[in-house]
């Protein structure tokens, strides 16, 4: 951490101590008003109480305090049901609270040190203290289990139950791989073969030398002869017999030259069928069943349909298909992400499915089935309401991919705009969807492997995505191109095609050299430029231009080269440690002649383009006068410290913040000063953040005003609240990173 950073954190915690002093003051204070307020007056003090405790939570969380903040949650529950009358209040209950406030204090007054093993066991006492509280003094159940099981759940910071041990192994990622005996068994066999062909090797080797030792020997001999001869002027006759006797001796060579040709054919091809095959063999340790990936997948789905209150299934089908490990590894954020959008998007609420004359429980289905070409293909679909074209359209119109009159445009065209990053249809920004990131990256992800994805829905009957990925990363096929006098490779799976282009059917497009593919014009940049490459043109006056078309992040262009040598298939080798990430390449490969190859990066040399001259997708530009005026931004925030962390982050990030200490403060502020967003805090004195949010939306002045809730509420419930009231993004604390705040920001405005 650089020493700015260092020194606004040091400052940020002393704002934490003074602040967490006061709210541990405010909750002991209230502690002795419960016990002595009478049944009638205790509602209003325990709520006091209970906002203590949830500001201190939120204060612990934005200076990364997660002790502090565990003892907090475990308060806000214990008030949280007395608000309810779900516990009883008494002198027992409150005289166990007491020590744990002290634990608090003493972990408040230095939070930056590390805390010694006497206070963390004191805080871990003091937490299995307060759950003991929520669940009831007496814990029953552990003691119906037994005796052992009731002094577990007695030991403070027991850690709980694990996990089955294949569920345990599957979310692991080892660097080590089970292969079963009969792989090895091959691959034995494929390398005793290989001890022949190193023998026969070794004997034509010996035959060659003896053969050159010969050679040389009768050469000189034959330089010996030729000397005597011009000394001794032979005669004719012992020359003709020199003669023949040379020749009778070439004739042996080259018989036996033929003799080790054939032979060294035969080994060539022995030795060629055990390398592929070893290699082969070496191919299939690498592979894993796709269980390895997919045995976490129905958890992630079952907790996701908890959090928003849906009810789903995983149905996997085709789990005992093996693929390369390193492609399992790389789909296991796409598959993710497309679950999540089944989940978000797809999969309606149990009561609304009914009524639709579906199951209560929405099914979602991955399927694995092997493909042609060394592929495999899979399918993740839902049962649920299908993609909504018209959303997707007005999101696209806003985005400038297509026209706002674009009603004519063909519904396949319409549903593969979703893979357009920044394209959302939801209503609000939250932690799960709303960003528009999800799909974008699925289709990134695939094409780096150098497969396809593609979608069909059916409105009412649901979605089907369908990823197409090799089965092996070893081998790769691409077209290989020359520029500048070097050679690069392009992955074949991100050519849409290879053509030839003259001079004059070039166009100028806004400045931009573009062609014509069909109906469509495509940008055309010169490869070498995006390559930075110096060298030979290899052009020629008027003669066609050789044209590589290439598809990669949602964009078509047009790349020149200087020649197309045609396709290859290739071992794909890594660039190593010191070049882990090198722009516009992907990899190397060794060609016939033994020349290292770059594999260019069919996403990265997409971008490079645009930034090289190519269009970008069509966005409203900003004005002059909006780029030199920073925007506004109003921060709703009762806690003193993350006010101060939130303030700090978005004027680092370049904007004009102004703060207020609660709803009724920031409306205010609102009415008398121009603003270009709120963040704010949703459980705040006065008026909470939803409140501010419904009093915003109905102000005629401000009802544009783009809405940013920042908040512990992380219930499907409250998100959904967020949404009817009008705010634009909603964030959980918990998953909070100022990264997403500030990208969040930036799409709003």
């Amino acid at each position: 951490m650089d020493e700015k950073k260092e020194q606004f954190l040091a400052r940020l915690r002393e704002t934490f101590r003074v602040e967490a002093a006061e709210h541990i003051e405010a909750i002991g204070a209230g502690l002795l008003a419960i016990e002595r307020a009478g049944a009638a007056k205790r509602a209003p003090i325990v709520e006091s109480v209970f906002r203590e405790a949830h500001s201190l939570k939120g204060a612990a969380r934005s200076v990364s305090l997660a002790g502090v903040e565990a003892l907090c949650l475990e308060l806000e529950s214990i008030f949280a049901a007395m608000k309810s009358d779900k516990l009883a209040l008494s002198t027992e209950m409150l005289d166990a609270i007491r020590p744990a406030l002290g634990v608090l204090a003493a972990l408040c007054r230095s939070p930056g040190a590390t805390p010694s093993p006497e206070d963390e066991e004191q805080r871990q006492q003091a937490l299995a203290a307060l759950k003991r509280i929520v669940r009831g003094t007496a814990d029953k159940r552990a003691q119906a289990l037994g005796p052992q099981a009731a002094r577990l759940a007695a030991v403070p910071g027991a850690p709980p139950d694990p996990q089955p041990p294949r569920i345990a192994a599957a979310t692991a990622a080892p660097d080590t791989v089970r292969v079963s005996t009969h792989k090895l068994a091959a691959i034995l066999l494929e390398a005793e073969e290989l001890v022949g062909a190193k023998i026969a090797a070794s004997g034509r080797t010996a035959e060659l030398r003896a053969l050159a030792s010969d050679l040389a020997g009768w050469n000189q001999r034959r330089v010996h002869r030729a000397a005597r001869r011009r000394r001794a002027s032979e005669s004719t006759a012992a020359t003709s017999e020199l003669l023949e006797s040379e020749a009778l001796y070439a004739g042996t060579i080259e018989s036996t030259l033929r003799k080790l040709a054939l032979a060294a054919h035969q080994d060539a091809l022995a030795l060629a069928g055990i390398t592929d095959r070893l290699l082969e063999n070496t191919k299939n340790v690498l592979l894993l069943p796709c269980s390895y990936l997919l045995a976490t997948l129905p958890g992630i789905v079952r907790d996701l349909a908890h959090d928003q209150g849906k009810e789903a299934d995983l149905l996997v089908r085709g789990e005992d298909i093996e693929i390369d490990r390193r492609v399992l590894d790389e789909l296991k954020d796409p598959l993710t992400h497309l679950l999540r959008n089944c989940v978000d998007h797809g999969i309606e609420k149990p009561e609304l499915r009914r009524e639709l004359g579906k199951a209560g429980r929405g099914s979602i289905t991955i399927t694995v089935k092997p493909a042609e070409g060394n592929r495999v293909e899979l399918t993740v679909a839902d049962d649920g309401s299908g993609i909504d074209t018209g959303k997707v359209r007005k999101a696209a119109a806003r985005l400038g991919l297509v026209a706002a009159d674009a009603t004519t445009l063909p519904e396949a065209d319409v549903t593969g705009l979703i893979f357009h990053s920044g394209l959302s249809t939801s209503p609000i920004i939250t932690d799960l969807s709303g960003r528009g990131l999800g799909l974008a990256i699925v289709h990134e992800k695939v094409e780096k492997l150098g497969g396809t994805v593609t979608v069909t829905s059916t409105p009412g009957a649901g979605t089907t995505f369908r990823m197409l990925v090799p089965l092996l990363l070893a081998t790769f096929r691409g077209v290989l191109v020359e520029v500048a006098g070097r050679g690069f490779l392009i992955p074949t799976a991100s050519v849409v095609r290879v053509s030839r282009v003259k001079p004059d059917e070039i166009k100028t497009v806004e400045n931009r050299q573009t062609i014509a593919l069909g109906n469509v014009a495509v940008s055309l940049v010169r490869l070498r430029d995006v390559l930075e490459l110096s060298g030979p043109d290899g052009r020629t006056n008027d003669a066609p231009r050789p044209v590589v078309v290439v598809r990669a992040g949602g964009r078509q262009i047009a790349f020149l080269v200087d020649e197309v040598q045609g396709e290859q298939e290739v071992m794909v080798k890594s660039l190593g440690r010191q070049l882990a990430r090198v722009r516009n390449v992907a990899g190397a490969c060794i060609s016939g002649s033994g020349t290292v190859i770059p594999i260019l990066n069919a996403v990265d040399l997409t971008q490079s383009a645009i930034a090289a001259g190519a269009p970008q997708r069509i966005d409203a530009a900003p004005d002059a006068a909006a780029a030199e005026r920073r925007s506004r931004l109003l921060i709703a925030e009762d806690s003193i410290t993350a006010r101060t962390l939130v303030k700090s982050i978005l004027e680092g990030a370049g904007y004009e913040v102004l703060a207020s200490v609660d709803g009724v403060d920031a409306l205010t502020k609102l009415k008398t000063e121009p603003f270009d967003l709120l963040v704010s805090d949703v459980d705040m004195p006065r008026m909470n953040g939803f409140e501010l949010t419904v009093k915003i939306r109905a102000d005629k002045k401000l009802c544009e005003l783009p809405v940013v809730l920042v908040t512990a509420l992380g219930s499907q419930q409250d998100r959904e609240y967020g949404i009817e009231v009008g705010a634009n993004a909603y964030i959980v604390k918990s998953d909070f990173d100022q990264s997403n705040l500030i990208e969040i920001i930036r799409r709003l405005l």
